[in-house]
């Protein structure tokens, strides 16, 4: 059985080549590890930051527990308020349009002048 014939420049060719395309492919996994540092890096700062803020947090959180747990009751106060204040209005529309005898149809200009009602814009 014989052997094929590889020249030397052939050989020196092939051998080149596969230099070339390893040379590449390192290039390629360095850029690829670079950007990976670079990645690993950025998430590490996000994480500094976090643990920083976090860590105010902890500090302020008594004074901040005050303000907060103030405004949670000045807000629950100001919605019983406007829910009680809901409640007149619709208690006083109705004797309004009781009074008036409304059973749905618009009021008529003489009983809107009656009423004080000076304006025929509609709120939707």
């Amino acid at each position: 059985m014989r052997l094929p014939f590889i020249s030397r420049r052939r050989h020196e060719t092939a051998v080149d080549f596969l230099a070339a395309v390893h040379r590449v492919n390192l290039d390629e996994e360095r850029a690829a590890r670079v950007k990976a540092e670079h990645d690993l890096a950025a998430e590490q700062a996000k994480l500094r930051r976090a643990v920083a803020y976090v860590g105010q947090a902890e500090g302020r959180r008594d004074a901040d527990g005050a303000r907060l747990a103030r405004a949670l009751r000045a807000v629950a106060r100001l919605r019983t308020e406007a829910a009680v204040q809901r409640r007149v209005n619709h208690r006083l529309a109705n004797q309004l349009l009781d009074a008036t005898g409304y059973q749905g149809e618009p009021l008529l200009p003489a009983a809107r002048e009656a009423l004080g009602i000076t304006t025929t814009e509609v709120k939707k």
